[in-house]
């Protein structure tokens, strides 16, 4: 295969769409298992509808998701920020500008070119005047689509005017899609659709051939919603002399009821996943398994950047498309957070645990890690683990604590003992601290199933935590000692 060039074009429109995510890793991971190179471009000719800070957002996205592009945006091509300040998240690469409204002197010159062949045409029908064409036609029943009013009209080019491409009448159409096969248009059925908008901006039908030309760009790898924007596309590179490029259009992303995924789903940006505590590395993992499969009777699921990118190629994205499932993504990221070293979970967790207030002791949190990992699927499922850790006050379910045989005096005397033992530990380990609660159990008579819950809601407030002895070593001899006799107290007042 000759040079691989692939390119990723989103719109700074909003955030980015978890559709986007697969689309960009597909490209990143088809140039590079061919040893080529990935381009992002930024589309942003619609000037209507761009979001401030939109570009850096998506870049910063892509960054965060572990999507890294060969080429794109320098750092001068990329707005400021609302206080002013760069991103200083840049690439650049040899066919600068990427973004798309830095290129607006080429789009011209490539609109001029294609009236001088006789193939496009200067328009001024007015909003007013488009509007009573569609009427008319919806009137009798015909296709909606400008009419040719301005194909031979020779509208000067100092009037406020559009640029139109001429479509050939009864001209058929074959794509030979990479991943749909041949894609039949018999004949097109288009209306002479606009290039270069009055402002001088192109639509996306101009900007992305020329762009597509211009960077050298072999495959283009695009969502099936473009398909259809295809007969035109081919029409200018047939047009102008161009090679056209390799199209792969791309299985939708759909919900579990066969549904385009949309917000009424869940979640589709990527930055509330992250937000929900996903890992980039399971979101990888996932999109990379929707509406691609690793091979014919392959059951791994689990695979690295570098392994998809080794095993990816366009013979294995499937035409249909593809069910993103919420609980196997939450599943996978469960997977993947019980991959993660100790140190690498902690400080992945603390942005959350920041966000709840709380304040880290990093010795604590480090004790503590290990036990909670097995339970987790999503990062934020730590903070109610942990929270008992960081916190001079808890709340105690003391309803829980007397209950089943169990009365105040017995949970006081249980607490008195549990801390005069703990207090006189030689060694305060989870082994040693296991076994001076057992002795608390044979001294008290009584099983240690009830007198280990009792311990466990004096010293953390909940019923459910993490192993009882690795709390209390986490928690630390002082804290713990403090709370069983303050627990005592409360029995007390009670």
């Amino acid at each position: 295969m000759n040079e691989v060039r692939t390119r990723f074009a989103p719109s700074p429109t909003g955030w980015l769409h978890i559709g986007g995510v697969r689309t960009a890793l597909f490209e990143i991971l088809f140039a590079h298992h061919h040893g080529g190179e990935a381009i992002l471009r930024i589309d942003d000719t619609d000037q209507d509808r761009l979001v401030p800070d939109a570009i850096s957002g998506l870049i910063e996205d892509l960054s965060w998701v572990g999507l890294h592009f060969d080429e794109g945006p320098s750092n001068e091509e990329i707005p400021l920020d609302a206080n002013g300040r760069a991103s200083g998240m840049g690439i650049g690469g040899p066919f600068q500008p990427y973004t798309q409204s830095l290129r607006l002197h080429r789009y011209r010159e490539i609109a001029e070119q294609l009236i001088g062949l006789g193939c496009a045409y200067r328009c001024d029908c007015t909003p007013e005047r488009l509007q009573e064409e569609r009427a008319e036609q919806a009137a009798r029943k015909d296709p909606l689509g400008y009419s040719g009013f301005c194909r031979d009209r020779h509208v000067s080019s100092q009037v406020p005017h559009v640029v139109r491409f001429k479509i050939p009448q009864d001209r058929s159409m074959v794509l030979a899609d990479a991943v749909k096969g041949d894609v039949r248009w018999d004949p097109i059925i288009l209306r002479d659709p606009v290039l270069l908008k009055s402002d001088g901006f192109p639509t996306y039908h101009l900007a992305t051939v020329a762009d597509d030309h211009d960077m050298r760009i072999s495959h283009v790898l695009r969502a099936d919603e473009w398909l259809s924007t295809a007969p035109l596309h081919l029409l200018l590179y047939e047009t102008l002399g161009w090679d056209a490029p390799v199209f792969a259009h791309l299985p939708p992303v759909l919900g579990t009821d066969g549904k385009k995924l949309s917000k009424r789903h869940g979640a589709t940006f990527l930055r509330t996943f992250r937000e929900a505590g996903y890992l980039p590395e399971a979101i990888l993992n996932f999109m990379a398994l929707i509406g691609w499969s690793p091979g014919d009777g392959e059951e791994e699921e689990i695979f690295s950047l570098a392994e998809l990118t080794r095993r990816f190629t366009l013979e294995r994205v499937n035409n249909a498309g593809g069910v993103f499932s919420y609980e196997k993504l939450k599943w996978m990221n469960g997977v993947y957070i019980r991959s993660l070293s100790a140190p690498d979970l902690q400080a992945r967790l603390r942005p959350f645990l920041i966000s709840a207030n709380l304040p880290i002791d990093e010795d604590k949190l480090g004790r503590i890690i290990p036990h909670i990992q097995p339970r987790l699927e999503l990062l934020p499922d730590a903070v109610p683990l942990v929270a008992f850790l960081f916190t001079d006050r808890i709340e105690r379910d003391m309803s829980a604590m007397l209950k089943k045989g169990m009365d105040a005096g017995t949970a006081s005397a249980i607490c008195t003992k549990a801390a005069e033992q703990l207090a006189s530990l030689p060694a305060f380990d989870a082994a040693s601290i296991e076994a001076a609660l057992r002795r608390v159990a044979e001294e008290s008579g009584a099983k240690s199933g009830p007198v280990f819950a009792v311990v466990r809601i004096a010293v953390t407030g909940k019923t459910v935590t993490p192993p009882l002895f690795e709390s209390i070593f986490a928690l630390g001899r002082q804290q713990s000692v403090h709370r069983l006799n303050e627990t005592v107290d409360i029995l007390k007042i009670g």
